[in-house]
């Protein structure tokens, strides 16, 4: 399982690769023969954008879980 930190590289990572296949569908979208590459390019985009959706939403679930243990060492702290 990755850690916060790897998420977060692994989310700029993807995101970085999302805005070249927006930048490219935007240079071919307005070519009549690179239509079908512009419905190819779009559903790549939209993995990458399920990927991104879950990587933040385990990066969620990471700063709860890190949340919760600080939370409860400073319980044991006070008790």
């Amino acid at each position: 399982m990755l850690n916060g930190m790897q998420l977060l590289d692994l989310m700029r990572e993807t995101e970085n690769k999302m805005l070249h296949l927006h930048k490219a569908i935007d240079r071919v979208s307005t070519e009549p023969e690179f239509k079908e590459s512009v419905s190819v390019l779009t559903e790549v985009v939209q993995d990458y954008q399920g990927q991104l959706d879950k990587m933040k939403h385990a990066l969620r679930n990471v700063e709860v879980g890190q949340q919760q243990h600080a939370q409860s060492q400073q319980n044991n702290t006070y008790q």
